[in-house]
């Protein structure tokens, strides 16, 4: 396993734990949960994937929520990791449960066809 790997895992782990412990935003709260994390070779930049269960609405709070949060994650993961690096964070959301959900309405509506035609 790659160092930036093992890297991710950490930051994976507390933010995950700082979010569901600490974040009291309702527009994360309930709505948003990550779903990994990259960090880059050079360990300065950590790319944190995200989905959101909601409206368009909702997933764009939820973006503002998490770039709002930011400074307070990097200063909890400051005080939690055993590096002396803390990398930028970088929200994205994660879009492979939206394409999921995509894919499953075009496939009920294939099925539906077939089944009534």
């Amino acid at each position: 396993m790659r160092r930036a790997d093992r890297y991710g895992d950490e930051v994976y782990r507390i933010l995950a734990d700082v979010i569901y412990k600490k974040i009291n935003d309702p527009r994360i709260a309930g709505i948003a949960s990550l779903t990994g994390v990259e960090v880059s070779n050079d360990l300065t930049v950590a790319r944190i994937f995200y989905s959101v269960y909601g409206s368009d609405e909702d997933r764009e709070k939820a973006r503002e929520a998490f770039e709002k949060a930011a400074g307070f994650l990097r200063k909890e993961l400051a005080d939690r990791m055993r590096s002396k690096k803390v990398p930028r964070l970088v929200f994205v959301e994660d879009m492979s449960l939206r394409y999921g959900e995509s894919i499953d309405r075009l496939l009920k509506t294939v099925n539906d066809q077939r089944n009534s035609g």
